[in-house]
């Protein structure tokens, strides 16, 4: 199984204990406790028992996330999360929709502003496995809901999976991850329903055990662990987690062991962390990186939404749902960019626990100061005061412009969550395991008058289950209300209705409202204003032949119709997708159909002409002329010239880079296949 595989090189050793084999002159591992001892101590092979205790805890984990995220349980399609955004942020999923209709075709998403490389867009999670594999089998919307439970429960999983790496006892693990699933930087994104933001951040968390654990066994297999969520880090979309991960990695060096063998090889096993993730995630990676010089979006220089180091530690503790949308300390009033509530018993369990690792042994101080260090870089990092400092520094201007894109920094304060609640766990453990049983002090014992019997035990143990449960169900209570599901408006199909046309042509849907835009994308239509948060530098909209408006007509449109509570506007002649123009001026009006990156257009021409279809031209595309290959025009448009008469032009996207990415990615799975064959033949190296 997944878990198990992944586990089984990431789970290390007691705090304390050497390096085992893999570092040359390295005394043994010693020998594994024995079954009694606690389940993140023991290697994977040892029996089915540990195996089970393992799943079962998995199992609690899931069964906890299943009701922290009950109202995204329901798959009537017509049931939406809530949050403004979702809807629009899920549109992307569509590329898996064309995929099975067509294949290559997905490379291309003509569905929005002129249409763009599907694979280039940094802003959705298309490519995670998470969204991928829901999306295929049950479609969009049902597919974009389980993939929102399953971040939920990834995020506990990686809280989970650090406890075993810190060798923690069941408690603390089960504990901390139910916390890492119900805190608020998870719940508090889906008041804006930024749905690649709760996978990036789900998926940012899942790097640290193995980082750690590369630090603490040396092994291939931890670093093939770190390679792989080293790239699903880098498929979860947004960027902004991201670059707060990018940010904290250079804490790494604290964790490096002090000899200097196991540090050169716990070195060369991050770098093959690095090369794997690299790989792995080349079919993101390579396209963007293509189109990188062409990518634009809106800026902001003075990181007006950040707030002041010193307040952004307060979103930790403040449970008040009215502060978040006020602008005190410094806000904006979006919850989205702020929530990340865990409530004062964690955060003063987190402070426990890093006293706790300070006073532990060397490799305990190593990990404690690491945890302390991402803690304060990525709160750093939030408050914007390094990436403006940055961004006024730059020594090349497109640096600085990109620096000013990452307009929201807050959300990065995210990422100090599993480090605190790693923190916290190590406390809790702490507290759990040395009290045992004790003895009720004299005055307060319950003896037999007649037998005397000695004092009744009391397992001081479970003192610590009541704070625990107060901030388990506390963190639920405030994240609940952050995360509903309510039902489409009756007016959807009407208004699509309306807007649909006989063959591809540019639509509009009234500007900024966000929940059309799925179910447009799932009909075909092609959205002009499409709700894109990047664009093409020096490419706007093209401009549509319909729209549907609540605030009166367009310039240059008139009322044709009303549907749904919207007006619906035509333009004038002139704005058709496919026109082939002629030399004296005349136009010929061509039908254009097809689907994603496959368009076929049929013109009858009864002269020779130029013909431009309104799709985006870039480096990809292939033009074909009854068949045989035609040059495309330099030029916006897709653009050939046509000789009189009746044709059928095809357009097809076929691009390098993404073939590229995809061979890439397979020398990754072969690299990490050989390095995981080759750690279990050495002894688990």
């Amino acid at each position: 199984m997944a878990w198990r595989s992944a586990l089984r090189g990431a789970i290390t050793r007691p705090p304390g204990l050497p390096m085992g084999s893999g570092v040359p002159g390295a005394p043994p591992v010693p020998a594994p406790m024995t079954a009694p001892a606690r389940l993140s101590r023991l290697p994977w092979d040892a029996g089915a028992r540990e195996r089970a205790l393992a799943l079962a805890e998995l199992l609690t984990i899931l069964a906890w996330t299943l009701m922290i995220t009950r109202p995204y349980r329901d798959f009537d399609p017509a049931v939406v999360p809530l949050g403004r955004e979702y809807v629009s942020t899920i549109q992307l999923h569509h590329l898996w929709t064309w995929a099975r209709q067509c294949g290559w075709c997905a490379l291309w998403n003509g569905s929005m502003q002129g249409g763009a490389p599907a694979l280039a867009d940094p802003y959705g999670s298309t490519l995670h496995p998470i969204v991928a594999l829901p999306t295929l089998i049950w479609g969009v919307a049902s597919g974009a809901k389980l993939a929102l439970m399953g971040s939920f429960f990834m995020a506990g999983v990686a809280q989970w999976w650090l406890g075993c790496v810190l060798g923690l006892g069941r408690t603390a693990r089960l504990w901390s991850a139910g916390m890492a699933v119900a805190a608020g930087n998870l719940a508090g994104r889906m008041e804006l329903g930024a749905f690649a933001w709760v996978v990036s951040t789900a998926a940012c968390a899942l790097v640290l055990p193995p980082l750690i654990a590369v630090s603490r066994s040396g092994s291939r297999r931890a670093a093939v662990a770190l390679g792989v969520t080293l790239a699903l880090a880098a498929m979860a979309g947004q960027g902004y987690m991201q670059i707060g991960l990018l940010c904290t990695l250079p804490a790494v060096a604290l964790l490096l062991p002090a000899q200097p063998r196991q540090m050169i090889l716990v070195g060369k096993r991050y770098a093959l962390a690095a090369v794997l993730g690299a790989l792995l995630a080349a079919p993101f990676l390579v396209p963007f990186l293509h189109f990188l010089p062409q990518f634009g979006k809106e800026i902001d220089p003075t990181f007006g939404s950040a707030q002041p180091l010193r307040y952004v530690p307060l979103n930790l503790v403040v449970n008040d749902f009215h502060f978040y949308k006020s602008e005190i300390l410094h806000k904006l009033p979006y919850p989205a960019l702020y929530v990340n509530y865990i409530g004062w018993i964690a955060v003063i369990l987190a402070l426990g626990g890093l006293s706790w690792s300070w006073g532990g042994g060397r490799e305990a101080r190593r990990v404690g100061l690491y945890l302390a260090t991402v803690t304060c870089l990525s709160m750093w990092v939030a408050s914007a005061a390094p990436l403006s400092w940055l961004a006024s520094h730059a020594p090349l201007p497109w640096l600085a412009v990109q620096l000013a894109g990452i307009r929201f920094p807050s959300v990065i304060a995210g990422l100090a969550v599993p480090c605190l609640l790693g923190a916290a766990a190590v406390a809790v453990d702490r507290l759990a395991r040395p009290l045992g049983r004790s003895r009720l002090p004299p005055g307060l014992a319950l003896t037999s008058s007649t037998a005397g019997r000695p004092p009744l035990a009391l397992d001081v143990r479970w003192l610590l289950a009541a704070p625990l449960l107060v901030a388990l169900m506390d963190v639920a209570a405030f994240s609940r209300q952050w995360i509903h599901a309510d039902r489409y408006g009756a007016e959807l199909p009407a208004v699509l209705d309306a807007l649909s046309t006989s063959d591809l042509q540019w639509v509009n849907l009234p500007f900024g409202e966000h929940f059309w835009t799925e179910a447009a994308t799932g009909r075909g239509l092609k959205m002009a204003n499409g709700i894109q948060r990047w664009h093409w530098k020096g490419r706007p909209p093209p401009a549509p032949v319909l729209e549907g408006s609540r605030s009166g007509p367009p310039p240059g449109m008139t009322e044709q119709g009303a549907a749904g509570g919207l007006s619906i506007y035509a333009a004038p002649a002139g704005r058709e997708y496919a026109t082939v123009a002629h030399e004296g001026g005349q136009r010929t009006v061509c039908a254009a159909h097809g689907v994603a990156g496959d368009i076929d257009v049929r013109c009858d021409a009864p002269w020779p002409g130029v013909l431009t279809v309104k799709e985006n031209s870039w480096p990809g595309w292939r033009a074909y002329v009854d068949g045989r290959p035609a040059p495309l025009q330099a030029g916006r448009w897709l653009t050939v010239d046509l000789p009189a008469g009746g044709h059928t032009v095809t357009f097809r996207y076929r691009p390098w880079d993404a073939p590229l990415g995809l061979l890439l990615c397979g020398g990754g799975i072969a690299l990490a296949a050989y390095n995981w064959r080759l750690a279990g033949r050495r002894g688990g190296e």
